[in-house]
C-alpha cells in the first residue's frame, strides 16, 4: 500500500470535501500553517492533526495505519484470508481469521477489519441473512466514515480496507436483488479511486473487481449492451496490465450477455462461434490460474448451452 505524509492525507481529504483551507483551519491553526503542512514543509502536531481530521469527519488511526507496518505476519495472514475468500474457501478463511483475531489490537481499524471479516465468513457459511450481513457491513464502514449513507463517496479519498468493505456492501445489495443500488455504489467507488489513498497496483485490481461486478449486474438488469461494453473494458485492462486471474469471469460475463442478445434475436446465431471461443479461452485461463471452481462452472456452461460434443472436443 502507498505511503503518504500526513499533509498529503489532510490535503486529499479536504479537496474531496470541496472545502477551503480557511474553512478547515478556522480556530485550529493559521492558513499559512495549514499550507505548510499540506505541502510537506511542516509536520502537524498530534493535536492539530486530530482536530483537522475530526473536523472533516475522519479518525486519527485511519491515517496512521497506512503509514507503517506494525506486524508483517498479521498483514500476511490478512492477505491469505482475502485469497481464501476470493477462491470461495470460506472454512479455511475462518481458520485464518481466528489466527488474526489473536494478534490484532483494539484500534478502530482492527475493529473494522474484524467486523467485516467475521460477518463475511458467517454470511458465506449461511449463518446470517443478507439483511444481517448488510447491517454488519454498514456498521463497520461507519467506524471510519461516520456519515456513510448520507454523503457521496464519489470524491472521497478511500483507503484499501474501506474500498474492499464498500465493495462487499454493493455485493450484499446485489444478492438481495437490488442491482441498481449495487451499481450506484460501484460507480461512486470507481470515481473515488481516482483520488484514493491506494497505490496504483491495488487501484487497478479494485477497478477490475468493480468492472467484473458491474458487467454481471448490468446483464441481470437486462442492459446487455452496457454489460458487454463494461466487460470489454475490463478485459482490455487485464491485457494491458497482464492480470490473468480476472479474465475468466470477464470473458464469461461477455459471453453470457452476448448469448442473451442471441436468444432475443438482436444478434445472429453466427455469434455463437465467438461465444464458444471465448468460453474455451476462459476455461484454459482458469485452469492455468488453478481456479477449479471457474473451470467446472465454465465446463458446465459449455455442456448445457452447446452440448457434450463441444466439451469433449475442446476441454477434456
Amino acid at each position: 500500500m502507498g505511503r503518504y505524509r500526513l499533509g498529503d492525507i489532510i490535503r486529499m481529504t479536504r479537496k474531496s470535501l470541496s472545502i477551503t483551507q480557511e474553512q478547515l483551519c478556522s480556530d485550529i491553526c493559521s492558513v499559512e500553517t495549514l499550507s505548510r503542512i499540506e505541502t510537506g514543509r511542516q509536520n502537524p502536531s498530534k493535536d492539530v492533526y486530530e482536530l483537522l481530521m475530526e473536523r472533516m469527519g475522519r479518525i486519527r488511526e485511519r491515517a496512521y495505519s497506512m503509514l507503517s507496518v506494525s506486524d508483517f505476519q498479521v498483514l500476511e495472514k490478512t492477505r491469505k484470508f482475502e485469497e481464501c475468500i476470493y477462491v470461495y474457501d470460506y472454512h479455511r478463511a475462518e481458520y485464518i481469521l481466528e489466527e488474526i483475531e489473536k494478534k490484532l489490537g483494539g484500534t478502530n481499524l482492527d475493529k473494522q477489519f474484524l467486523l467485516r471479516a467475521r460477518s463475511l465468513v458467517n454470511y458465506r457459511l449461511g449463518r446470517i441473512s443478507t439483511e444481517e450481513f448488510l447491517e454488519e457491513l454498514i456498521k463497520a464502514i461507519r467506524i471510519t466514515i461516520p456519515n456513510y449513507g448520507k454523503i457521496s463517496l464519489a470524491n472521497w479519498p478511500l483507503t484499501y480496507n474501506e474500498t474492499v468493505l464498500i465493495l462487499n456492501i454493493s455485493t450484499a445489495y446485489s444478492e438481495n436483488n437490488d442491482y441498481q443500488n449495487g451499481i450506484r455504489i460501484l460507480q461512486e467507488v470507481y470515481s473515488a479511486l481516482k483520488q484514493s489513498y491506494i497505490d496504483e497496483e491495488h487501484r487497478i485490481l479494485m477497478q477490475i473487481s468493480i468492472i467484473q461486478n458491474m458487467s454481471k449486474w448490468y446483464g441481470l438488469l437486462g442492459k446487455y449492451e452496457k454489460a458487454i461494453e463494461t466487460a470489454l473494458e475490463g478485459i482490455e485492462i487485464c491485457k494491458r496490465f497482464k492480470i490473468g486471474n480476472a479474465l475468466p469471469i470477464l470473458l464469461y460475463n461477455y459471453v453470457w450477455n452476448k448469448e442473451k442478445l442471441i436468444e432475443k434475436g438482436v444478434l445472429s446465431p453466427e455469434n455463437k462461434r465467438e461465444c464458444i471461443n471465448y468460453l474455451i479461452q476462459a476455461y484454459y485461463i482458469a485452469s492455468a490460474m488453478q481456479q477449479s471452481y471457474m473451470e467446472e462452472f465454465i465446463r458446465s456452461h459449455i455442456t448445457m448451452y452447446y452440448g457434450v460434443a463441444y466439451t469433449l472436443q475442446y476441454i477434456i
